[in-house]
């Protein structure tokens, strides 16, 4: 049977975060991904400044070849039904997540096993042991001393880890489509529009001179219906017509955190990124996947150093990075916020009285129907 110290699925920002430190430390480390890197994600690939902070600490200056045109994304702006917009400052990176997430496993340096599924895993001993699924259908076990779990929302080592972790949890289904088209979206924004009509999450942004739009839909909806409804109210405003989509991906996330809902794993299995539950307000992932897996990787590191299982001291490390993604869900307190991912004060700051009063009325409109969407 193969054998290492750590072994890793998935090969996101969390995974290639926690193999960095393993890696780092001497430890011999395997990422284990099911695709073949690079891979596209429906992702809007935005690091906020957190993530690029995180991203230098870690890895190094990001290449320019991984950031994409235009590189800054100014603001997000939320379009609502009455036709009112709020402009919400981020000072965010565009990046696309096939090369990025590529470039961090490279800079991670651990050994990587692509087109290899994890089938299931189980504590033995003092270690654990999976069952690995090549693409050629072939069946490998592999023990490590330490597991780490970084394979997305909706893991189904996570479900078999925790059976109930996922009951009564909304899942969604994320459809991106990708246009090599002209049009009159402002680019440098990443435009949300608060329209539950069109779908509970429906954005668009362009990057590298293409028009990208993104849907979210609960489990038995449409995907495709819904980007079709935001095609029709979009194309007009901004001139498009009748372009063909050249790339289009999905992805199911499933939203525990605004139940309070997290799962960190066991004594020797760690959970990070959004298979842990950490998933920020407008799907913003990226900065607590890295935060949690350099978390998980140093709890790997130090466990394996003083021969003990690493589970306690993971959770315990990981605690200021749950109660960061549970504040991004107290709707009624953020647009008196002026830290954290969006500054709904500064959107409201310059606006005249009359006008935040509206805006502050479609932002409650908003949070009340999204909050009944992700319970």
């Amino acid at each position: 049977m193969d054998t290492c110290d750590v072994a890793i699925i998935g090969a996101g920002p969390a995974g290639a975060a926690a193999a960095r430190e393993c890696v780092r430390h001497g430890l011999k480390t395997v990422v284990i991904e099911k695709r073949t890197l690079p891979r596209h994600k429906a992702c809007s690939g935005i690091l906020i400044p957190r993530s690029r902070s995180l991203v230098q600490d870690h890895f190094g200056p990001i290449p320019p070849s991984i950031i994409a045109d235009p590189p800054v994304i100014r603001l997000m702006r939320m379009h609502f039904p009455s036709g009112r917009i709020i402009d919400i400052p981020i000072d965010g990176t565009g990046i696309w997540r096939n090369t990025f997430d590529a470039w961090l496993c490279e800079r991670a340096g651990a050994e990587m096993r692509e087109s290899t599924a994890c089938v299931s895993c189980k504590e033995q001993g003092d270690g654990v042991v999976l069952a690995l699924r090549t693409a050629r259908d072939a069946h490998v076990p592999l023990q490590c001393r330490v597991l780490i779990v970084a394979n997305g929302g909706t893991s189904s080592l996570v479900r078999d880890l925790d059976p109930s972790f996922y009951d009564g949890v909304p899942s969604y289904f994320n459809l991106q489509e990708v246009y090599p088209c002209a049009s009159r979206l402002e680019a440098g924004v990443f435009h949300y529009f608060a329209m539950p009509a069109i779908s509970p999450y429906p954005s668009a942004y362009v990057k590298d001179g293409v028009l990208v739009m993104e849907v979210a839909v609960r489990a038995g909806d449409s995907a495709g219906a819904a980007l079709s409804r935001f095609r029709e109210y979009l194309w007009p405003r901004i001139g498009v017509t009748g372009a063909e989509p050249e790339r289009r991906v999905g992805c199911w996330v499933t939203m525990t955190a605004p139940q309070g809902g997290f799962y960190f794993g066991t004594d020797r299995i760690l959970v990070a990124g959004e298979a842990s539950g950490l998933l920020n307000l407008f799907g913003e992932g990226i900065s607590s996947a890295l935060a949690s897996g350099i978390r998980a990787g140093r709890a790997a590191v130090n466990g394996i150093r003083d021969d003990r299982p690493p589970g306690p001291s993971y959770r315990r490390a990981v605690q200021p990075e749950r109660r960061r993604t549970e504040e991004q869900y107290r709707y009624g307190r953020l647009i008196f916020r002026t830290s954290g991912v969006f500054d709904w004060r500064a959107a409201l700051r310059d606006r005249s009285l009359p006008e935040r009063v509206l805006l502050v009325t479609d932002l409650v409109l908003w949070f009340l129907r999204l909050k009944r969407a992700t319970r």
